[in-house]
């Protein structure tokens, strides 16, 4: 999975970004809006999105883990134009 973090959830996923971000921690999508991840410290973090749309998931590992490339998801209509986003607040 370090390795070739682009075989564990492809171009752009969030499980693939997050190692490709951390070199060393290994992170893995699951259903419902879940992601859990092992840092190379021992840490272990387990990242799930209630109502199981897993688009809050990038801005919450950004909050938790500091990744700021990860604070913003665009929100596209159908026709795949950015109509908006999903951000992290800042204070």
């Amino acid at each position: 999975m370090r390795a070739r973090p682009e075989l564990v959830g492809g171009d752009g996923a969030d499980d693939t970004a997050l190692m490709q971000l951390l070199p060393g921690a290994i992170a893995k999508r699951g259903a419902e809006g879940l992601l859990c991840v092992a840092l190379p410290d021992g840490r272990g973090y387990a990242f799930k999105v209630a109502d199981g749309n897993g688009r809050g998931l990038r801005p919450a590992v950004a909050a938790v883990l500091g990744v700021d490339q990860l604070a913003s998801v665009p929100i596209r209509n159908s026709r795949g134009e950015t109509v908006g986003a999903i951000e992290l607040g800042r204070s």
